[in-house]
């Protein structure tokens, strides 16, 4: 009978094509074959549908145990019994019953996801992709069907994110910090998830914890990236605690080659990765206890790094004090030696209330200090209100270094008798046994372990996946590395800054679960400017959400954007850099949320300037001045070091310095090519005479900086101009700043900590006199600037309030007798100061004027105009808002911006 017409079970086979005839008949079905015998069956025994519907092959993929049939012409289903016959173009037919098989609508079929497939198919058709351009176009082409449970049905038609039932014990083998745990804990409960991985922050152990998980669950894996070096660093982890064997490392044509050469037909010896009950339930009980516990130390860890940077910084800021006070050593009250240094600043603020108010300190104060803070000699009162504040300010450092120091041993102690290093050590042993026994259970065989060849990929896909659940490739050739439509559990998209939303697009094919590695503060992928005409002429005929636009977005951003909601973390623990080094990127590019657990003591000096003589020598990207200071003043200082890169943003730079430089231990190249890699010292030379937005550029400068662990030495040309409003120049003046170099300035640079601490019981009274016009006004104002300076653009600015005069100006020569006594008094202040956080160099003074307060005094007027006019002399730039005017943001915004030339 007709195959596709007819179905005929008899006694629950398939007997459709042997039967030539059929009918019913009471209780009984006759049934003639095709050797003309015919025989009578009870009905129960038989099944016979008519009854079918033939399912659009283009519509739908079918899977059979999580591997796609492929070669389907057609799709025969039985409506009333839930058969499937499928038919194949070789002529082979096979009959499933429904459960047996997972048929998904294709996700093409939907107009929206059908218009930006095609936007993506005409970029892989036009796009230059270095000599791909055949084999990714080709790939566009043969996707006919895409999955509805894929990543990229999603990301075609912006749905929401889809969440996962995880409630199973992560485990982490490779070790783990408190924002690697959240991490892997978003990765395994979402469809899509960011971790955003700051340069030294444990990026690939994170993504081991992840595959461990995984491979545990019975689950597949993908890692890929857009160059095999990124893979290859996983892959070696692997290696090195022996579970590599169930890793394939392919991708292009010759690591596929290499691979199906190199597989060896015998497992590993598992014996001792098998545990027995006692000791399997064991070790899940000891890591459940112990887990918590780390956890708590680890935190505690984080807080002694902290700690320890608010030292370092508290450390540089007072010998810049020490110089304000020409290192005056006072001593007015040893009683005050008791106090904490809160009670200081609070002292400090409250005498100049005090001051401000009545102009001395009246006996009813003396008494309330007596009571306060323990001041029981009154004599103390008879100093000048200088050295008083003074004193107490070079105590607020002295007593704030030794809580420091008391908190940070306190908390060594607290880790040193819990041996952090060593529990941590043996949770991850724990997880690692855990893992392999998963192992042990799944490929301890006694038969020899099958050999494939390169065929096995789109022929049986299903054995082999089961032998190597973990495949690591390319983006691009992902889908050369599966049957077509197959889906892995994850994938793990690494260095996904660096990644185009068209190879991303392929590598999303495959994915059911992504997790998208990469950091948007370092290297994008380079899109040049005929590429960028082109996708941009695409994406305009598109009406296409900008999350899409190819020349503006890395797959990491382009997801970044489509997905305000995508569960994002940000790996905030560092371990790579000397802390002087890497806090410049803290806090030039990630808002100060790094955690610093790299040691101090590495070097004494972790960073350097060498300036070139003036002059323009600089021709075509190259620069000679620079490469003969590298060659006759750096290099020679630095024998003996055997991990030492030098690093440019010019190739023609690169190629004179190795015309020049031939040393083993000296490896020279662009910054683009040191992403990923890092050297015990790195020279950055910058060639440009002026900053431009190459050599300037945020993301190349952020990667620069990052590659050097213990030092970092930057050659640059002495102008001026390059220090103003360039991220270079940010870079210098954080050196100079961090190194006590003390230029030739007229000001002194803003002591933060101090008057921070300041500020806010400043902010504590103001909030507490509301009802006073006055502090009403400077508490509106201070919300104002705070909500500004958390825009983008102005998030490397800080402010204090009522910051001194007499701490801002160095050489008074400037001044004439009236502004001297002026600049002089502890009294004159500014209401607001806007500073750099990277050199805490003066940007902003902002003045709130209350409207009765100087219209009506013409005293309060002229002291406007004589600070007005000091600032002036020290190109300080000053914004008075009036109380009663509007548009303050606005017009504090665009100061901002034309003071930073932005």
């Amino acid at each position: 009978m007709n195959i596709e017409k007819n179905l005929i079970l008899i006694k629950n086979e398939d007997k459709t094509e042997e039967v030539t005839y059929c009918k019913r008949s009471n209780q009984k079905c006759c049934i003639t074959f095709k050797n003309n015998k015919t025989y009578t069956y009870s009905n129960y025994n038989v099944v016979w549908s008519t009854n079918f519907i033939e399912i659009d092959t283009q519509a739908v993929i079918v899977y059979e145990d999580k591997i796609p049939i492929l070669g389907i012409i057609k799709i025969i289903k039985f409506q009333e019994h839930n058969y499937i016959r499928l038919i194949f173009k070789t002529g082979y037919h096979k009959l499933y019953h429904i459960s047996e098989l997972t048929i998904e609508k294709n996700a093409l079929k939907n107009s929206t996801s059908k218009n930006c497939f095609t936007y993506l198919k005409e970029l892989a058709s036009n796009i230059d992709f270095e000599n791909d351009n055949d084999f990714i176009s080709k790939q566009f082409e043969a996707m006919t069907a895409i999955s509805p449970s894929s990543v990229l049905a999603n990301y075609l038609n912006q749905k929401t994110i889809r969440h996962l039932k995880n409630n199973k014990q992560i485990i982490f083998p490779f070790g783990f910090n408190i924002s690697q745990k959240e991490a892997a804990e978003k990765a395994l409960s979402n469809q899509i998830s960011i971790i955003e991985g700051p340069p030294g922050t444990g990026k690939t152990q994170t993504i081991l914890n992840i595959i461990a998980n995984a491979i545990i669950d019975n689950k597949t894996v993908a890692v890929v990236s857009n160059n095999n070096s990124a893979t290859l660093n996983v892959f070696e982890k692997l290696k090195k605690y022996n579970v590599d064997f169930i890793a394939a490392y392919l991708g292009n044509n010759e690591n596929r080659k290499s691979f199906f050469q190199s597989q060896n037909n015998q497992y590993p010896n598992m014996g001792n990765y098998r545990l027995d009950n006692e000791n399997l339930e064991k070790i899940k009980a000891d890591l459940m206890n112990s887990q918590k516990m780390l956890e708590e130390m680890l935190e505690k860890k984080n807080k002694l790094a902290a700690l320890k940077i608010e030292k370092s910084n508290l450390i540089t800021e007072e010998e810049y004090f020490k110089i304000y006070s020409n290192d005056d050593k006072i001593q007015l009250s040893r009683s005050l030696l008791r106090l904490s240094s809160e009670k200081i600043i609070s002292l400090l603020f409250q005498y100049n209330m005090i001051l401000e108010k009545h102009q001395y300190i009246k006996l009813i104060y003396k008494v309330k200090f007596l009571f306060t803070h323990r001041i029981w000699n009154f004599r103390f009162y008879n100093n000048s209100p200088e050295i008083i504040e003074k004193y107490l300010k070079e105590l607020y450092y002295k007593l704030k270094l030794e809580e420091l120091n008391k908190e940070i041993q306190t908390l060594e102690r607290v880790l040193d008798k819990y041996s952090f290093d060593g529990e941590m050590k043996k949770f991850s042993e724990n997880s690692m046994a855990l893992l392999k026994h998963t192992l042990y259970k799944r490929f301890n065989k006694s038969k020899n372990r099958t050999i494939f060849d390169e065929n096995v990929l789109w022929k049986n896909f299903g054995d082999f996946i089961n032998e190597y659940p973990i495949i690591l490739s390319t983006t691009h050739s992902l889908r050369k590395c599966a049957s077509k439509n197959y889906l892995f559990d994850y994938v793990i998209i690494d260095e996904a800054s660096q990644v185009d939303i068209v190879t991303g697009a392929l590598a999303f094919s495959c994915a059911k679960n992504v997790v998208i590695v990469g950091d948007l503060k370092q290297l994008p992928n380079v899109v040049t400017k005929e590429n960028k005409d082109i996708s941009n002429s695409i994406y305009e005929r598109y009406k296409l959400n900008e999350g899409y636009k190819y020349s503006e977005n890395s797959l990491l951003a382009s997801i970044s954007m489509l997905y305000s909601e995508v569960p994002k973390t940000l790996l905030r623990e560092h371990y790579r850099c000397h802390p002087k080094i890497i806090d410049f990127c803290n806090k030039k590019f990630y808002d100060n949320q790094l955690i610093i657990l790299t040691d101090e003591s590495s070097c004494d000096k972790p960073l350097e300037v060498y300036k070139t003589v003036k002059g323009n020598h600089e021709r075509n990207h190259y620069n000679q001045r620079q490469i003969d200071v590298i060659l006759k003043e750096i290099i020679p200082k630095l024998k003996g070091n055997k991990s030492v890169g030098i690093a440019s943003p010019y190739r023609n730079q690169i190629k004179e310095l190795k015309d020049v430089i031939s040393n083993e231990n000296i490896e020279i190249d662009t910054v683009h090519k040191y992403q990923g890699r890092e050297k015990k010292i790195i020279i950055l030379s910058t060639v440009s005479n002026e900053a431009n937005d190459f050599m300037d550029n945020a993301n190349l400068l952020n990667v620069a900086i990052s590659r050097a662990e213990n030092k970092l030495i930057i050659v640059v040309s002495d102008n001026e101009e390059l220090l103003n409003s360039s991220n270079i120049g940010d870079l210098i003046r954080y050196i100079q700043y961090n190194n006590l170099e003390i230029i030739n300035s007229s000001i002194y640079s803003i002591f933060d900590l101090l008057y921070s601490s300041y500020s806010e019981q400043l902010l504590e009274f103001i909030k507490k006199n509301k009802k006073v016009s006055k502090y009403n006004s400077e508490n509106l104002m201070n919300s104002l600037i705070e909500k500004v300076l958390a825009y983008e653009e102005f998030k490397s600015l800080g402010k204090v309030l009522h910051y001194q005069l007499n701490m801002l100006i160095r050489d008074t020569s400037k001044l004439d007798e009236k502004e001297l006594k002026y600049v002089t008094s502890p009294l004159t202040h500014t209401d607001f100061f806007i500073f750099r956080k990277i050199d805490k160099m003066p940007v902003l003074v902002v003045e709130v004027d209350g409207y009765a307060f100087h219209l009506n005094n013409p005293e309060q007027l002229e002291r406007d105009k004589m600070k007005d006019r000091i600032l002036a002399k020290y190109n300080i730039p000053i914004l008075r808002l009036p109380t009663n005017g509007s548009e303050e943001e606005k017009k504090l915004k665009d100061k901002l911006i034309e003071v930073l030339n932005i």
